[in-house]
């Protein structure tokens, strides 16, 4: 598709307003008019519109001046993952993995610059790493995001490394 093809086709109220979901989705306690604003980037009228539209339709929830994300979302993702044949052939290899070890099992994917985790058998553990799914991790520092990214060709290691952001996270993380 040409570049004016692709501007046209382009909606870009409906980026701008996926974006202030995934803002909410990074604050789990909620956010104000105003934060979401600024980190936005949109005007306060823009940030209210786009708030007041999620609530509207059931995707937000207003509790006073702050907004969170509501659980229809989870309808959306609970459909994908629920007709995912994916899902259907990895649970049982995941279980039985995850039963085997005594260790949590997990799956996800790359999206961007990050690993989404998709689906995860718990282990038996007292205390485990909780990544539940939908957790949406830099690829490059997690040991998922270096298993996934070593099953990339050159080609798409080299286009990786153009779009992600690498930064020191911890003393150890690698980031040569």
């Amino acid at each position: 598709m040409d570049e004016e093809a692709a501007s046209r086709d382009h909606v870009g109220s409906l980026e701008r307003g996926l974006a202030v979901m995934e803002i909410l989705a990074r604050h789990p306690s909620g956010m104000t008019l105003t934060e979401m604003a600024e980190e936005a980037g949109l005007t306060r009228a823009g940030a209210r519109r786009f708030l007041l539209t999620l609530t509207a339709t059931g995707y937000a929830t207003q509790a006073g001046r702050v907004f969170s994300l509501s659980p229809r979302l989870l309808t959306i993702a609970r459909t994908w993952l629920g007709g995912a044949s994916l899902w259907a052939f990895a649970a049982p290899i995941m279980r039985a993995v995850a039963a085997q070890l005594n260790e949590a099992c997990s799956a996800a994917i790359l999206s961007g610059a990050d690993v989404v985790y998709v689906a995860r058998i718990p282990g038996r553990r007292i205390l485990s790493v909780s990544l539940d799914v939908g957790t949406r991790l830099p690829a490059y520092c997690t040991s998922m995001g270096r298993i996934l990214l070593a099953g990339l060709t050159l080609q798409e290691l080299d286009a990786f490394l153009g779009q992600a952001t690498i930064e020191r996270r911890t003393p150890k993380t690698i980031t040569d």
